[in-house]
């Protein structure tokens, strides 16, 4: 006999499928759009429209003078696949972490699934009748994690040799996304992910195709050392070594190179959009999921820490032209990309559904505000050190735990010993205005002890309700381990819905 669970798997997806076919009437006039393109890997600082000085991107620029952008937007995770965990379902990744015993935790590909129980951004919109599409740069994004659910056409774009022909893996996930646009009824409303990697793949590409374009910058005239394997800080991971003594100025101008072609993949993909006719009608999002270090914080050429460089990413909105409102604003005040997913159905006059843990930004999208939504902290996890980040205004709180970091060799990257760092969490408050880049050995209090302890109060609360919520979604329905103050505490925090 089929499990009960099954049967109501398969009759919602059923359902699902059913509405979405049932959308608006098709008409002569393109139905409204939402295009969400994130970039891994992309820094906020490296952006002609974050005050950069070198022209990486003119075609992003462009976009955010007709438009808007977030000045300060922290990614929810420093790490690709959790951080798209908060970009598609708006709840925190940390739920996603599934409960291994030890000798599967190191592995990735068993370590993380978005839970069924939570919100899944794409089948709201399905809901709604909007045609639902994602086109993936990385096989990490698969539906073996749960990232399916709610998407009529989910691909990942290979990244196989045999394929190189047809041109880079990004420019195939354009070029995709395009044909499959180009196939709608004119008048559906549809939304799609479109996913970019290139700003991380490029580094274990021994082609110096962009190479040159911009000079090293002088100050960076120094030759950083190569890691024996691809788990290290203060090294550069063995893979991403381009081979020589080449100096961290030469790596930065690479990255600002590859920016540079991707900007110009979105302007082909802006230009077709305009030329179809569909470029009014559609809002478009790009926002990148991750940053990069150049050795700010004791990485280099990844990510994976809770610094400023790991964290701070761009979010540029251009919204469609029914959305009438003031264009070129920049928003100050502090963002999470788990803001994403409830703006996107707010803006288009969609439920939010409980169980999303972001705010939806519609006052600063409107103009009817010069600044993000109001709050306290904005919340990273899910790094390389485990632990989280409390992001506030002026200060910011790194809550690490060394005996989480599961990886021996980047234990003794980290400490110089294969022995195991101990039990106690450590803690760096800091000034991340006047100190963006604390290191990596600091620990304490490096800021006013008021604002320390709540600061603290406030990780120790997110620990224990993100443990918590874990247990509550991987559980069967209606079998949480959790007791009812523990669930009334989630509710009362807004990490599920009244039902949950």
């Amino acid at each position: 006999m089929t499990p009960p669970t099954v049967l109501l798997r398969a009759a919602r997806a059923l359902l699902l499928l059913a509405l979405g076919a049932c959308g608006p009437a098709a008409t002569g006039e393109p139905g409204p759009g939402v295009l969400v393109i994130a970039i891994d890997g992309l820094r906020a600082d490296h952006l002609g429209a974050y005050g950069y000085a070198r022209e990486t991107t003119p075609a992003l620029d462009a976009l955010a003078a007709e438009g808007l952008l977030f000045e300060e937007v922290f990614a929810s995770s420093p790490l690709t696949l959790p951080a798209h965990v908060a970009l598609l379902t708006g709840a925190e990744p940390g739920a996603a972490r599934r409960f291994l015993v030890s000798e599967y935790e190191g592995l990735t590909e068993r370590r993380w699934r978005v839970p069924e129980r939570g919100p899944h951004l794409a089948q709201e919109f399905l809901a709604q009748g909007y045609a639902t599409a994602a086109f993936l740069d990385d096989a990490q994004l698969s539906d073996v994690h749960g990232f399916e659910p709610g998407f009529q056409r989910f691909e990942v774009v290979s990244d196989d040799a045999a394929e190189a022909w047809e041109g880079e893996p990004s420019a195939r996930v354009v070029r995709r996304f395009l044909d499959w646009l180009g196939g709608l009824e004119p008048g559906r409303p549809w939304f799609a992910y479109v996913h970019l990697r290139e700003l991380e793949r490029f580094w274990s590409d021994r082609e110096e195709r962009a190479e040159g374009y911009f000079p090293p910058r002088p100050e960076l005239d120094v030759v950083p050392p190569v890691g024996n394997t691809d788990s290290v800080f203060f090294a550069i991971p063995r893979s991403r070594w381009r081979g020589g003594p080449r100096t961290l100025g030469g790596y930065e101008a690479l990255y600002d190179d590859e920016l540079r072609l991707v900007d110009q993949e979105l302007e082909r993909l802006f230009a077709r959009l305009r030329r179809s006719g569909r470029d009014e009608s559609t809002t478009i999002h790009v926002l990148g999921s991750h940053g990069v270090q150049f050795g700010e914080a004791g990485l280099f050429l990844s990510s994976g820490r809770y610094s400023r460089a790991d964290l701070h990413v761009p979010w540029i909105v251009r919204p469609a032209a029914e959305f009438a409102g003031p264009r070129g604003l920049r928003l100050a005040g502090i963002a999470s990309t788990l803001d994403l997913a409830p703006t996107l159905l707010a803006q288009q006059g969609l439920t939010v559904p409980e169980g999303m843990h972001g705010i939806a930004q519609l006052a600063g999208l409107a103009g009817r505000a010069p600044h993000a939504a109001a709050r306290d902290f904005v919340f990273s996890s899910c790094g390389l050190q485990e632990g989280l980040a409390v992001i506030g205004v002026q200060h910011a709180l790194e809550y690490v735990l060394p005996l989480g970091t599961a990886d021996a060799q980047l234990r003794r990257s980290w400490s110089g010993t294969w022995a195991a760092l101990g039990l106690q969490p450590r803690l760096v408050f800091h000034d991340r205005l006047a100190e963006p880049f604390p290191p990596l050995e600091a620990e304490g209090n490096r800021g006013p002890a008021e604002d320390f302890a709540r600061y603290r109060a406030a990780a120790l609360e997110r620990v224990r309700d993100v443990n918590d919520l874990r247990l509550h979604l991987q559980a069967p329905p209606g079998r949480s381990p959790l007791d009812a103050a523990a669930l009334q505490r989630l509710r009362d925090h807004g990490l599920i819905g009244s039902g949950g």
